[in-house]
């Protein structure tokens, strides 16, 4: 275990922060203290201060309101789910084969919910992001319609952070997909017999499309090495 002396300063400040917002069971739009009953209160500098809101901001957990200071912001799971991704960046091709993981157990553990609420203008995008597919040579353009289908397939299940972990997983992971090697033809099809499976209403063959489409294993291009 680590000597919690060796913690940084504006960490140790940020937990604090925290614990105040938490205490005081301070609400969406509630305003925190200034800078300098801040400052004085917590004992540090109003650098490392800074340092601490800084990182709250970045976190979603407070903003800046012109005219009132630092208020509290309203709980966004895309700010949650985007920051648990950037922390995890630095694992380079892993994250890819990670995201995958957990995506394919998200997707399928929703499926009954999807197969049961989807609907007719739902499936209908979806088939469009199949046509699309098929007149596409670059990946970069089959990404966004790959993400798009997946998209409209639970965006109507009321469940916002199964589509902001969903949204941050496909940018996260966006540089590598670059780097994936599959059959055009393949990608096609798997998206097609899932939105035909929906469009005839086939629970069974939903299903079966769907762990066939997370259960394909890819390669990746090695990386380039200079000369």
């Amino acid at each position: 275990m680590k000597n919690l002396k060796s913690k940084k300063l504006y960490l140790q400040v940020y937990d604090e922060l925290r614990h105040y917002i938490l205490k005081n069971n301070l609400k969406p739009g509630d305003k925190i203290p200034t800078e300098m009953e801040l400052s004085q209160a917590l004992g540090v500098s109003r650098n490392v201060l800074r340092e601490a809101i800084k990182t709250l901001e970045i976190l979603g957990v407070v903003s800046s309101k012109p005219g009132v200071g630092m208020v509290v912001n309203a709980f966004s799971p895309s700010s949650l789910s985007t920051c648990m991704f950037l922390n995890l960046i630095d694992d380079k091709g892993d994250l890819f084969r990670q995201s995958q993981e957990v995506r394919k157990v998200l997707e399928i553990g929703f499926a009954q919910q999807c197969f049961d609420s989807i609907t007719d203008d739902q499936i209908t995008r979806m088939e469009d992001c199949v046509t699309a597919m098929e007149s596409f040579e670059e990946y970069e353009d089959f990404y966004d319609s790959d993400a798009y289908f997946h998209r409209s397939m639970y965006e109507n299940l009321d469940n916002k952070m199964l589509i902001a972990f969903l949204d941050s997983a496909w940018e996260c992971d966006r540089s590598f997909r670059a780097k994936v090697i599959e059959d055009k033809a393949l990608r096609i099809k798997k998206h097609r017999d899932i939105s035909i499976a929906l469009r005839e209403k086939d629970y069974e063959a939903f299903m079966a499309s769907l762990i066939f489409h997370f259960s394909y294993k890819y390669k990746i291009n090695p990386p380039e090495t200079e000369e």
